[in-house]
């Protein structure tokens, strides 16, 4: 379900055939900058409104691999590239299509190892896993995440250590296992502490202290669904601080953890919360274009029908269940 709304045309530079030219690196920065510009509509509107023009401009950017050019240009010109479709294989994913997201994935931890950058490849190895994770395959995004790590201290990428150990306590909280999900996160919490933005590549940027928080959140809330109930008040305490702070340009964020918030209240046995929330979060979600989103609902209306006794519990979970059938 989603409305028409003006949103900033997704088109890209169209690359001119190189063949044997030579580039130098303003080729790169061009695809730089394309890459930054299609990052910030993936954020705010959903990978459904620029993932066909993400894959339409690597496909023209990749042919600047044909161009002559010295040794250090060709090594940035694989990252700009490796980080052009690791975005491609994001917004697929966003979109619904993990195929394709991990195939777009593929290509670009094969960039980023020619490039020799580590602190990329860490964060592809990231996306890579949270496509399994989002596939319900914890122990495949366990494994991505943990290469991930070895890439990140490799490429001294410490914020990206924060990134990958509080992705790994949301797959050990999926599976139900409180002890080790909670040592990831304080590995998360000390690693962010640790960590300098300005170090980190710029796919790594987003994640500050109110991502930190949203991990927490989503943490909480998986183990409160998965292992102990009591981990909902945490959830909630978390979440509704995380979506007070994200602004318009991290919509989709907020979305997701207004709907894990949703969730929580549910968990902790607050219905009449958890129905105010989520109509806000469906109501702000009519603007995104994210399938991801709409899987995300689902533990929300399975909490809802478990309450199916409660009017509330049950009219929500007929509301949401009426928007991921309309999207």
């Amino acid at each position: 379900m989603t409305t028409q709304q003006t949103v900033p045309r997704c088109t890209g530079t169209h690359w001119p055939v190189v063949g044997r030219g030579r580039i130098g690196c303003a080729e790169v920065r061009k695809v730089e900058a394309e890459t930054r510009t299609f990052r910030a509509l993936d954020y705010r509107y959903g990978g459904g409104w620029c993932r066909d023009a993400v894959a339409a401009q690597l496909g023209w950017a990749l042919r600047l691999l044909d161009a002559d050019c010295s040794a250090a240009v060709r090594a940035a010109l694989c990252s700009a590239l490796a980080d052009l479709a690791g975005l491609a294989g994001w917004t697929a994913f966003d979109s619904g299509r993990p195929v394709v997201a991990h195939a777009w994935l593929d290509r670009a931890v094969a960039l980023a190892t020619e490039g020799a950058d580590d602190a990329l490849l860490s964060t592809l190895r990231y996306r890579q896993g949270r496509v399994f994770l989002h596939h319900d395959a914890p122990h495949e995004a366990l494994e991505s995440f943990g290469r991930g790590v070895a890439a990140a201290e490799s490429g001294g990428c410490v914020l990206m250590l924060s990134v990958l150990a509080a992705n790994q306590a949301w797959a050990h909280a999926k599976l139900g296992d409180v002890r080790p999900a909670l040592a990831a996160l304080g590995r998360a919490a000390d690693a962010f502490e640790r960590a300098d933005a300005a170090d980190a590549p710029a796919s790594a940027r987003f994640f500050g202290e109110t991502d930190l928080a949203a991990m927490a959140g989503t943490v909480y809330v998986e183990l409160a669904a998965a292992a102990d109930a009591a981990y909902a008040a945490m959830a909630v305490s978390e979440l509704t601080r995380v979506v007070a702070r994200y602004g318009d340009g991290m919509a989709r964020s907020r979305s997701l953890c207004a709907t894990m918030l949703a969730t929580s209240h549910l968990i902790a046995e607050d219905v009449d919360e958890a129905a105010v929330t989520a109509d806000r979060a469906l109501t702000e979600a009519m603007t995104l274009n994210s399938q991801r989103f709409r899987d995300r609902l689902a533990p929300l209306e399975r909490q809802a029908r478990l309450r199916r006794a409660n009017p509330a519990a049950r009219d929500l979970a007929g509301r949401v269940a009426e928007f991921r059938a309309a999207a």
